[in-house]
């Protein structure tokens, strides 16, 4: 049984964006060593609390109409430019409602929430360029425009690390400044995206007077997948605030570099299951059962070995690049982290598989699950162990998390978890065409690419 991928176009994406991933993640990387060598533990831990809760009022404000577009982009369902008008009505909906409550906030508390004073106001930039961000990038993703969805990234990670470092080298690298870097470096990616999708597509009268019988589509799919956004977002944040209550600011700040670190187990993982999930959806679902566990399994093995490396090099690396502040306060907890960034990797695979099959809400179902142990285990082990213990209770989650998530792609999908998460010698051969296509020796009719697909029980050249 044949699926409708393409290996030399599937691989050409994953490689893409993987190569993308590294370039965004190193910047990512390169701004947190910035924001740790000029805040130190406690300033990066106050600037990380103000991320956080960015992030948190951006998944709420962005309504899940970012996932509503990737899915109905792919479907076919509706035109792109109804659905960007749609799209465009509801952030300045969204935007003028968090201006608002940031407002209503700010005079009831005093301008205190993290930060205080003038920065709060920061919130005001930050919180509509998150959600611009999320929606806009959406209609990239969905056209798998990938090119121009790397650049985005790209640009918002060089401007935030370029700045930060600007400000370092002057010594005005303050949680202010800095939070202020990070705003307009999101604010300047939404208006490069908007350069990319406007262009032919803009119905000012369907902006002024949206199409709600559409829109309500669009949010409600995307608010079951955003559903589990948050629940996830909570997953991989939620320890920071606790940590924050019962520990201290500056035992933030060593979590964070923890975090982060581990977190670039997920570089490929990601950018494989940025790839595949349109693909899966504008598959047949023959074609996606076939599919998924040869990815999957291959995505575990490499995220396993690449923890391994990881935590090799993360004592060294962490001293040298973060400095005093961070080791070893930081090195057991990316430790104890990594059984569950491992088992993420491959949670990611098996949602976009679900989410292809219009099934998103065993996801967000899975996302409860593992938010409701991500709780429970936080409360008992981070006054118990303090960093460590929420280092342990994100690892029990995400392995809890990736336990559910099989679960439903077995019942959707009738395979074998075994099948999806563990490695086979059969797979060597997949890597063995790649090597092969990669030195540029082609057999027979894989020459020329552009009809080849990956089948179940023969490889592609390029694996």
């Amino acid at each position: 049984m044949q699926s409708t991928i393409s290996g030399r176009g599937f691989l050409f994406n994953v490689n893409l964006v993987f190569l993308s991933q590294v370039a965004i993640y190193g910047l990512a990387f390169v701004l947190r060593v910035l924001l740790a060598r000029g805040l130190g533990d406690e300033g990066l831990g106050t600037y990380s609390l103000f991320f956080v809760a960015v992030l948190v009022a951006g998944g709420v404000g962005n309504l899940g109409i970012g996932l509503g577009n990737v899915y109905f982009l792919n479907k076919g369902t509706y035109p792109y430019r109804t659905l960007l008008s749609g799209s465009l009505a509801a952030f300045g909906a969204m935007s003028i409602a968090g201006w608002l409550l940031l407002g209503a906030w700010g005079l009831a508390s005093g301008a205190d929430l993290f930060v205080t004073g003038e920065t709060y106001w920061l919130y005001g930039a930050a919180l509509p360029a998150i959600i611009g961000y999320t929606i806009f990038t959406s209609f990239l993703h969905g056209s798998s425009r990938f090119v121009a969805l790397s650049v985005v990234a790209i640009v918002q990670g060089g401007i935030a690390a370029i700045a930060a470092g600007a400000l370092l080298a002057a010594d005005e690298l303050t949680v202010g400044s800095a939070i202020a870097v990070w705003s307009v470096s999101f604010l300047v990616a939404d208006v490069v995206t908007l350069a990319l999708i406007l262009p032919g597509n803009v119905d000012l009268g369907r902006v002024i007077r949206p199409p709600f019988e559409v829109l309500r589509e669009q949010i409600k799919y995307g608010a079951q997948g955003q559903a589990a956004n948050m629940a996830a977002l909570f997953n991989y944040r939620l320890d920071q605030f606790l940590v924050a209550a019962f520990v201290s600011t500056a035992g933030v700040g060593h979590y964070a570099v923890a975090v982060g670190l581990a977190e670039s187990v997920w570089w490929l993982s990601s950018a494989i299951s940025m790839v595949l999930l349109p693909r899966l959806t504008a598959m047949e679902k023959d074609d996606a059962d076939a599919v998924t566990p040869i990815i999957s399994r291959n995505t575990l093995l490499a995220s396993i070995l690449a923890a391994g490396l990881l935590i090799a090099v993360s004592p060294v690396a962490i001293q040298v690049l973060f400095g005093g502040d961070f080791y070893p306060e930081a090195f057991l907890p990316l430790v104890l982290l990594m059984p569950g960034i491992v088992a993420a990797s491959a949670t990611r695979v098996l949602g976009s598989y679900l989410f292809s099959r219009g099934k998103i809400i065993f996801t967000t179902f899975a996302t409860f699950i593992a938010l409701g142990v991500t709780i429970a285990a936080d409360m008992v082990l981070i006054p118990l162990w303090e960093v460590e213990g929420a280092a342990v209770a994100s690892s029990i989650a995400y392995v809890t998390a990736l336990g559910a998530t099989a679960y439903w792609y077995r019942l959707e999908s009738g395979r074998s978890v075994s099948e999806a998460l563990l490695w086979r010698p059969s797979d060597i051969g997949y890597y063995a065409a790649a090597v092969k296509r990669a030195l540029g020796r082609r057999a027979g009719n894989g020459a020329s690419g552009s009809g080849e697909t990956l089948t179940k029980d023969e490889p592609d050249e390029d694996g």
